[in-house]
């Protein structure tokens, strides 16, 4: 038997409310016409979907399954009704963002807003692999982000690429010189992200290209921790360059000796590539990456060869 529209319509609200009632509010119809709905579609094709947990419903192996193709039921009924509607001429009323590393993509959010002032911008900061999550639960527009996984429901823009440098406190020796080597920052007390951060996953590939090993006196697990660490004079760090903010307690120091880094990208679903808040900030990315090319060709501060990218 053929699952009907109305079914699997009711079966991506709940599994996206978490919540019958929530779901049935979403809908505009009662609760019990929306559990019948739901009900029906387990009886007729004899499985279970949700399970009753304290946490409320919580979707089955079945119901994860369903619901990664019944996501894209939001996305057809947006794209129908902005093209119904009026399509260009909508402008959302609110574009989600999730990102990890704000101070790298805050231009594209100023641009943004410059452009669009009356929408509202919703960004959610976090660790990259959150940032991620929240795109493919469809609980954010975009993610700003340096890691694409492998997934054909992702699509991507390169922002910038930047590199592995090294951050020491201001009154450092190892300031007042014009670069560093990875060999003079592994002799002082090393700082280091805790955990599988997209920085420290670049650290690692450093060390090892030069066959070296970390010692670090001090694991963090922001690089806001970081940077104050260093600040205040406990040991040096390796950072990404455009993730440092000015800050007159530290200074960054160029690696003559290592050439890797990372790539910011703006990232979104496939499906959701034509919606009015995607389209939108995506075009604005788009435009914010094409003048920093032109102001760095005009001023001549061409950046060298992209690094190897994790």
């Amino acid at each position: 038997m053929v699952a009907t529209f109305g079914q699997l319509k009711a079966f991506n609200a709940v599994a996206r409310a978490g919540s019958l009632t929530r779901a049935a509010h979403r809908l505009a119809i009662s609760p019990p016409a929306i559990t019948a709905q739901v009900r029906r579609l387990e009886a007729d094709h004899d499985v279970v979907l949700f399970e009753h947990t304290p946490a409320g419903l919580q979707l089955t192996a079945i119901g994860r399954r369903l619901f990664r193709i019944t996501q894209n039921l939001d996305d057809m009924e947006e794209a129908a009704a902005i093209l119904l509607g009026g399509g260009d001429d909508i402008v959302p009323p609110v574009v989600r963002l999730s990102t990890a590393s704000p101070q790298v993509f805050m231009p594209i959010v100023a641009a943004f807003r410059r452009t669009y002032p009356d929408v509202e911008v919703d960004l959610k900061v976090g660790g990259t692999g959150e940032a991620v999550r929240l795109l493919l639960d469809r609980e954010v527009d975009i993610a700003l982000t340096p890691v694409v996984r492998e997934d054909d429901r992702l699509e991507s823009m390169i922002f910038l690429n930047h590199r592995l440098t090294a951050l020491v406190p201001a009154d450092h020796p190892l300031s007042r010189l014009e670069s560093a080597t990875l060999a003079q920052i592994v002799g002082e007390p090393l700082i280091t992200r805790a955990g599988l951060s997209t920085t420290q996953k670049v650290v690692d590939q450093a060390f090892a290209m030069h066959g070296l090993r970390q010692r670090p006196v001090l694991r963090l697990e922001t690089r806001e921790a970081v940077h104050e660490a260093v600040a205040n004079g406990i040991g040096v760090s390796l950072v990404l360059e455009r993730d440092v903010p000015p800050d007159a307690r530290f200074r960054t120091l160029p690696l003559v000796d290592v050439d890797v880094g990372t790539s910011e990208r703006v990232v979104w679903l496939r499906s959701r590539r034509a919606l009015g808040p995607v389209r939108d900030f995506i075009a604005v990315a788009e435009r914010v990456s094409a003048r920093r090319t032109a102001g760095a060709a005009s001023t001549h501060e061409h950046d060298d060869p992209a690094p190897p990218l994790v």
